[in-house]
């Protein structure tokens, strides 16, 4: 007689990937450096995410290359965050954003973290060549 007591489970294909923790992790830390005053805390939340983001979409197979990717994300943080802090200088008025505060130190930490994802991003792409 067969004994049935224990069943034998496949192993899952799918494991769980840390990248939502890690999202979640550096939007948070962003936003918390950003309420405290500590730009490096903000710039590294953004890196985290961005790196995150870079992660995902490579576990997903969108994405070939999440160093280029990644590279990516980093021009687009430190484009937005130049607006965002010349606004917040007053050196480019934009009618849409003028009610929202702050925008200074969110633009500066979002082109350190531009800056710091874009050389990441070469660091490691050129140490792979």
């Amino acid at each position: 007689m067969a004994d049935h007591s224990r069943q034998v489970r496949p192993e899952r294909a799918d494991a769980a990937k840390p990248w939502p923790l890690l999202v979640a992790l550096g939007l948070a830390g962003s936003e918390v450096g950003l309420v405290v005053g500590l730009l490096p805390v903000a710039v590294a939340g953004l890196v985290v995410f961005a790196a995150s983001v870079a992660g995902i979409l490579a576990d997903a197979d969108y994405v070939d290359r999440p160093v280029v990717l990644a590279a990516r994300l980093g021009l687009v943080f430190a484009v937005v965050g130049a607006v965002l802090a010349a606004h917040g200088t007053g050196t480019l008025p934009i009618g849409l954003l003028e009610p929202l505060s702050g925008l200074t130190s969110r633009g500066v930490a979002l082109v350190g973290a531009g800056v710091v994802t874009m050389a990441g991003a070469a660091v490691r792409r050129f140490r792979r060549a």
